[in-house]
């Protein structure tokens, strides 16, 4: 399947932004077709013709051709990698540049709701709340976005120490509770296992934490129920949280962990996203030692789950 994939040469053309005749794996057609003729071509002249001349000429002349077609496939995914490349830095500097001035439209709007709250009407106050919300929002797509960066340029750097998952599971509930009040949902955590104490870089296994909670939280209707359990298995522990909500369709479940992916359902139920958080996940996870998986079933729910390894 993956090799069908592979030479789908209009999905190809259309993820890369050219035509079809300039994909790789058209000129890889190309190159394989126009080998298989050149050596069939020299099998019937070698047995016409007894001069190794010509059929040296006739061998030079396919290498040639074939050198051709090799350096216009390399020049194409050299163009395409320095593309790529310049996109990164693109993104990359955009990001810092951003940073800067959302931080300060935070920290303005909570000095005028802290200190000046109380000359302000409840319209203006709402307003100024409203302001800060997008600026908040906006903050955690600049570092998500920050992370992909580095992450892609092999530049994400994990500060290992010993972690208390039970610790870091209950901060992060504890900071999305009025969520989950919100909708009215049954959050239970079993952390009854007391090796609890993992190698990890806290910040980087809080986020990807955040991630898979607050994923369960949009994605499951008003009054379901979600699971958290810390599991001690083979000398990892392993974090595994369950939901009923809408699920992810079968046929898309290959790309979940792909960036920007985010599934027709979910689109469906207008919930926000970037569909950039578990392609990050993945990436902290597995940079830390452990690995994530997951099952899911549409409209029945989801179960994520990932290792890391016992400190």
């Amino acid at each position: 399947m993956e090799v069908i994939n592979d030479f789908d040469l209009k999905k190809q053309a259309d993820e890369l932004g050219v035509s079809v005749w300039k994909t790789p794996s058209f000129l890889l057609i190309v190159m394989g077709v126009i080998i298989i003729v050149a050596m069939t071509a020299i099998y019937f002249i070698s047995r016409k013709y007894d001069q190794p001349e010509i059929l040296m000429g006739v061998e030079s002349a396919v290498v040639v051709i074939i050198l051709i077609i090799g350096n216009s496939i390399i020049r194409q995914v050299d163009g395409m990698a320095r593309l790529n490349k310049l996109k990164t830095e693109f993104v990359s500097v955009a990001s810092h540049q951003l940073r800067t001035p959302l931080s300060a439209i935070r920290w303005e709007t909570e000095l005028l709701l802290s200190k000046f709250g109380c000359g302000l009407n409840e319209k203006q106050c709402k307003s100024i709340e409203t302001i800060n919300t997008l600026a908040t929002r906006m903050t955690r797509l600049v570092n998500d976005l920050l992370d992909v960066t580095r992450i892609d340029q092999g530049r994400l750097i994990l500060r290992k120490e010993k972690v208390n998952m039970a610790e870091v599971v209950d901060e992060i509930t504890e900071s999305l509770l009025l969520l989950v009040k919100a909708k009215k949902l049954h959050l239970t955590v079993n952390k009854k296992n007391k090796k609890t104490l993992v190698m990890a870089d806290k910040d980087k296994i809080k986020l990807v934490i955040e991630n898979l909670l607050s994923n369960s939280i949009k994605y499951t209707a008003d009054n379901g129920k979600i699971d958290i359990n810390l599991i001690v298995r083979d000398g990892f522990l392993v974090f595994a949280i369950r939901d009923n909500g809408v699920g992810i369709p079968k046929e898309q479940q290959a790309q979940v962990f792909s960036k920007f992916f985010r599934s027709d359902n979910a689109v469906k139920y207008q919930t926000e996203g970037t569909g950039l958080g578990l392609y990050i996940a993945k990436n902290i996870v597995e940079q830390s030692g452990g690995r994530i998986w997951f099952q899911s079933i549409e409209e029945v729910g989801s179960d994520f789950s990932f290792s890391l390894p016992l400190a």
